[in-house]
């Protein structure tokens, strides 16, 4: 909250936890994301396209949020009374907006590095976040159920995605929400996400991204159903080079987000 020292925001992060090799963390892709943390707030650095990402990426969120949120009235505050669990959280670029709209958010990344940066920066502009190192499966070992549960750009990067799921199911309470936002596994998203992002954009570095681990709607939506969610319709999200944003679309051939509910 505004006004909390700098020493008790430090004292929200939780450093111990594994940084790689176990469960559904993928050491290699820890250690690529651990060299660029310090950049992790530099919208034109490595995580530019991240950065362009937030306002669509938040949008799906506020909206979902609304359908649970206690109070659904507060259009400033549309996710006030929520708890959100922030799964592979980075530096914070969501975690920050989801505190500024209500929630009572913990962030959660394996990459210590991106931690003690999203802590940093959470401090410097007076959020209140808690933030640990660790995986999804070490929160749910603990019990820990949060009302909703993001994993932005991830499932992409684990480890198991099997092992994944069960955690996304375990940490969403009942009639509780999952969002999750990654790239379909199609010719298109090879094409730009992988030979023009990496390649001659050089948006990201070469390697961020491996196609044949990107997840298509159906599997995702299979894997989800089969552990008690019920899953909405796909939202593809599209970039427009004309305005340097990404925006809801039919289209989920690239980027896409799944909203589902813990039944």
């Amino acid at each position: 909250m505004i006004g909390t020292s700098r020493r008790n925001l430090k004292r929200r992060a939780d450093t111990a936890g594994p940084t790689a090799g176990t469960g559904t963390v993928d050491a290699a892709d820890i250690g690529r994301f651990a060299r660029m943390a310090d950049r992790w707030w530099d919208p034109d650095g490595p995580h530019g396209p991240l950065h362009r990402y937030v306002p669509a990426r938040m949008a799906i969120i506020r909206d979902a949020a609304r359908t649970v949120a206690s109070d659904r009235k507060d259009q400033r505050r549309p996710m006030a009374g929520l708890s959100v669990l922030d799964i592979g959280c980075g530096g914070g670029l969501l975690s920050e907006p989801m505190t500024r709209l209500g929630a009572t958010v913990t962030g959660v990344d394996a990459d210590t590095a991106g931690i003690a940066a999203a802590v940093s920066h959470a401090a410097g502009v007076g959020l209140d976040i808690a933030y640990r190192a660790g995986a999804a499966e070490d929160l749910a070992t603990e019990g820990r159920v949060f009302d909703m549960v993001v994993a932005s750009e991830v499932i992409e990067h684990v480890a198991d995605r099997d092992a994944f799921a069960e955690a996304l199911a375990a940490l969403v309470r009942p009639g509780g929400l999952l969002v999750l936002t990654t790239i379909n596994r199609t010719r298109r998203s090879y094409a730009m996400a992988i030979v023009a992002a990496e390649y001659v954009l050089r948006w990201v570095p070469r390697g961020t991204h491996d196609w044949s681990k990107f997840p298509t709607p159906d599997e995702l939506t299979g894997l989800l159903e089969q552990r008690g969610f019920a899953v909405e319709t796909p939202i593809g999200l599209v970039y427009s080079a004309v305005s340097g944003s990404f925006s809801p679309s039919s289209d989920d051939r690239v980027n896409y987000a799944l909203v589902a509910r813990k039944v």
